[in-house]
């Protein structure tokens, strides 16, 4: 009831914003898919062999004496 004693406030009307264009879709032969393939395929590569089965960093991998080191183990 308190909004039949109430001004009438005017509306204005907002034009809609514009819309976007549709997103390309999804080649598998573009440039984009390609160079990430790679990039996977060359990550996997890198995690074969030996190198696979060190667990420490490599930053921790000094090639001095491991009883040099201020932690051992």
């Amino acid at each position: 009831m308190g909004g039949l004693f109430q001004p009438k406030v005017q509306q204005v009307a907002v034009a809609p914003p514009e819309p976007k264009p549709p997103a390309p879709m999804p080649d598998s032969n573009s440039p984009q898919v390609r160079e990430a393939r790679r990039r996977s395929n060359a990550e996997i590569m890198g995690r074969a062999g030996r190198s696979s089965t060190i667990l420490s960093a490599p930053e921790n991998r000094a090639g001095g004496d491991s009883y040099s080191q201020a932690k051992l183990g």
